[in-house]
């Protein structure tokens, strides 16, 4: 048998910590963007040989994780197009739903502006400019998305579960809210807790669809990238029989650290997402929410019906 590894080590990882919580030991893998995720895995971490003798992020079935493990962690620059004009396309009708509900700005008289006052200007009043201020001002909210599903769950619940977890943050964007956007698995074994978490958009930082796309719906990206990282942590229970077990909701908060006022977006059937029709999990999927006191939510099975007519 050659050298034994245990895999990275805190002190030369700067994405990982440990920590102790009573009995439990917590790996935490935090990546600011998807560009230090893949800087990491191109760099070939050390594999932990001693937890994982066999390496399932390469070893995994194309029909179970689709491309290989290589053009997967490449996936995170942005490559990833399998289906992505039924993605765009299904996201156009959403958005199309959308334009109803975006709050209007209240004009308001001013020295400069966007719209002009023509009888101000013509009676020659200082204020001959209209500029359209927010109904309201901004707030910060973030958006966390537990990236973990059920192996029975198909590729249309994923796929819609990304739709509208995008649409989410731009209806919140055009009820003047600041979104912050991570993703995020939780899993263990025994005493043994991962957590990784990449951040996909900045609060400021204009939505990026093509980016968002890969972590949200490939299937790579969760059994060959994310699995990559767990190979490479320095576990030292046996992870290479299942790769963790899924945690509950209440402990994925706490260990995220996720605010009440935040919003955890789990897995599609948590989130009554069937992948059959697209405006039918839409209207499910904000009610489980419960924003309507928050933003202004359509009803989209039936404004889609009055859309057609």
């Amino acid at each position: 048998m050659g050298k034994i590894n245990y895999g990275v080590r805190p002190e030369e990882c700067p994405f990982l910590t440990i920590e102790r919580a009573e009995q439990n030991y917590i790996y935490r893998a935090a990546f600011p963007s998807l560009s230090q995720l893949y800087l990491f895995l191109s760099s070939n971490p050390t594999l932990n040989n001693f937890t994982f003798a066999t390496q399932k992020s390469m070893t995994f079935s194309e029909a179970f994780a689709g491309e290989p493990l290589d053009i997967a962690i490449d996936y995170c620059l942005g490559g990833y197009e399998k289906d992505f004009s039924m993605f765009i396309k299904l996201k156009r009708d959403i958005d199309r739903v959308n334009l109803r509900h975006v709050p209007s700005r209240r004009p308001r008289p001013s020295v400069v502006g966007s719209r002009p006052n023509v009888p101000a200007f013509v009676a020659g009043a200082p204020l001959s400019m209209y500029r359209m201020d927010r109904v309201k001002p901004k707030k910060l909210i973030t958006v966390y998305i537990n990236l973990a599903y059920n192996n029975n769950t198909t590729e249309a619940q994923i796929r819609n579960r990304g739709i509208l977890t995008l649409n989410l943050i731009k209806l919140l964007e055009n009820n003047d809210y600041i979104v912050n956007f991570k993703v995020f698995e939780i899993c263990a074994v025994h005493n043994e807790i991962f957590v990784v978490n990449i951040g996909l958009k900045k609060p400021g930082e204009l939505l990026d669809v093509k980016k968002c796309y890969y972590p949200l719906c490939g299937k790579e990206f969760l059994r060959r990238v994310i699995s990559r990282v767990k190979e490479s942590m320095p576990f030292r229970e046996k992870w290479h029989m299942t790769y963790g077990q899924l945690v509950n909701e209440q402990l994925a908060r706490e260990l995220m650290d996720i605010p009440e006022d935040a919003i955890l977006i789990s897995d599609p059937d948590s989130m009554q997402i069937y992948g059959e029709n697209i405006y039918a999990d839409a209207d499910a999927f904000l009610e489980k929410l419960h924003l309507s006191e928050m933003i202004s939510v359509p009803n989209y099975t039936q404004e889609s019906k009055e859309h057609k007519n």
